[in-house]
């Protein structure tokens, strides 16, 4: 018996750690843009592997149109590349670039 509550015991520890670690949220947008975009779009903002560059969005795009974007996909960008509150701050951020 004793033993076994040890198992459990341990289990749950080792489920704790899984919930509280990894997947970090970016910091900044800058980071977030690293983290989720920089691959496709180039490091500063001009483009490659696919990606288009993005160092002239203001004149094309809203902030909610690259929010759509990042969470719904377009052409070949999948969906899901940022969500949410982090989607905004990158939109933001990429406005700002400009």
């Amino acid at each position: 018996m004793k033993k076994q509550l040890i198992v459990i015991g341990s289990l749950l520890f080792l489920l704790l750690l899984t919930a509280c670690g990894g997947n970090k949220e970016a910091e900044t947008p800058a980071e977030a843009y690293e983290n989720n975009c920089a691959m496709c779009h180039g490091q500063d903002l001009s483009g490659g592997n696919g990606g288009p560059a993005l160092d002239n969005l203001g004149s094309d795009y809203t902030q909610e149109e690259l929010v759509d974007i990042m969470e719904n996909g377009k052409g070949g960008m999948p969906a899901g590349q940022a969500e949410g509150e982090e989607a905004e701050k990158i939109a933001d951020w990429l406005l700002k670039q400009q």
